[in-house]
């Protein structure tokens, strides 16, 4: 029997309670796909993240991710909440304040991870894979019933898209806010689109810095609406970037000091866990060329589990 050590961190959040709650496995050596999968269905998390040896040259550290139903091939809070635990325990060369790089293996590729460990906190950034737009022409009927809203309601002036994610925008914030789908249409919809979920979103912000407010349904993976998806965030900062900077909508964002390009993305706040996602994007006259999101995390539970 091996005893494995987990903790439970609130991403995208500096405060406890808040922000997106995923569980890390710290050292997964020895579990098979089922007791990952068997310990984030027990979780019953969004994700549960399971860290690992890299098995392939150029990663440092392998990272799969679970649903309490299934795997999935990119989870962006829940790394958020691995390297801020990684950094807490002084794993991976991480014993004292600094800035740290790692290549991360994943389903999706090998991901640029760099932890900024302060006294006072840490800051965890993940380089995510550039999406490719797909644009359709209209939303479907069937998309919009599941959702509970109508066509007038739909920002027409910016495309409805997919990537591995469907995403749509919306007019209003108070629309977004008031959205109560019927998750079983929805779970329906995802499946015959082939999406992991739908990211519905508005240009109306809570807060004036805020670029895009959005929430986020994944039924078809056992997540009915997860609280802060980095996942969709990144793709989100991208998709302001192509499509609604292009077309002069006013888009909140702030220059860092390497001449990237950073967005807020707000979500959360409609369920009552506010969090926060940092998307950057680096950008040539040819596009977008690289694609990340931060945040800080707090963790709230440590524990161990037996098999």
């Amino acid at each position: 029997m091996k005893t494995y050590k987990i903790k439970h961190v609130d991403a995208f959040t500096g405060e406890p309670f808040s922000g997106n709650p995923a569980g890390v496995v710290l050292d997964a050596r020895g579990m098979s796909d089922s007791m990952m999968q068997k310990t984030a269905s027990e979780l019953n998390l969004s994700e549960t993240a399971f860290l690992l040896p890299p098995t392939i040259k150029g990663a440092d550290i392998q990272i799969r991710w679970f649903t309490p139903a299934a795997e999935v091939p990119l989870c962006g809070h829940a790394t958020i909440a691995s390297f801020h635990a990684l950094a807490e325990e002084g794993m991976h060369g991480m014993k004292r304040p600094g800035v740290f790089h790692f290549r991360l293996q994943t389903k999706s590729g090998i991901l640029g991870i760099v932890v900024e460990k302060k006294y006072s906190g840490t800051i965890v950034e993940f380089q995510l894979p550039i999406p490719r737009f797909r644009v359709h022409k209209k939303v479907p009927s069937a998309l919009l019933k599941a959702l509970g809203i109508r066509s007038s309601d739909v920002e027409t002036n910016l495309p409805f898209v997919s990537e591995s994610y469907l995403y749509l925008p919306l007019k209003k914030l108070s629309r977004i806010e008031s959205l109560k789908p019927d998750f079983g249409q929805l779970d329906s919809l995802t499946r015959a689109n082939k999406s992991l979920g739908i990211s519905v979103f508005t240009l109306e912000t809570i807060e004036q810095s805020s670029a895009v407010h959005s929430r986020f349904y994944a039924p078809a993976v056992g997540i009915v609406e997860d609280p802060v998806t980095g996942s969709a965030n990144g793709p989100l900062g991208v998709y302001l970037y192509q499509y609604a900077i292009r077309r002069d909508f006013p888009i909140p964002s702030f220059l860092l000091p390497d001449g990237r390009m950073e967005f807020i993305g707000e979500q959360g706040d409609d369920m009552g866990r506010r969090g926060r996602v940092k998307i950057r994007l680096r950008v040539t006259g040819h596009g977008v060329k690289q694609v990340s999101i931060a945040g800080e995390a707090v963790t709230i539970m440590d524990s161990v589990c037996k098999y």
